[in-house]
C-alpha cells in the first residue's frame, strides 16, 4: 500500500465525516464501507485507525 499525502488522508476523512453524519440518507454506502473494512487486514486496521483519530 501507497503513502497518502496529508490532502488525500484529509480529504477522506472528511467524506467518513459526511457518510457518518447523515446516517439515513447514506446507508448503502456506509453498509458497503462496513462490508469493505470487515475482510480487510488486521494491520490495515488499525493503521486507518491510527490515522482517522490523529485528524480528530
Amino acid at each position: 500500500m501507497g503513502k497518502f499525502s496529508s490532502q488525500e488522508i484529509e480529504s477522506q476523512y472528511n467524506l467518513i465525516k459526511m457518510l457518518l453524519a447523515e446516517p439515513e440518507k447514506y446507508r448503502d454506502a456506509n453498509k458497503a464501507i462496513t462490508k469493505d473494512i470487515a475482510y480487510m487486514p488486521v494491520e490495515l486496521k488499525k493503521n486507518l485507525r491510527k490515522k482517522i483519530l490523529s485528524y480528530e
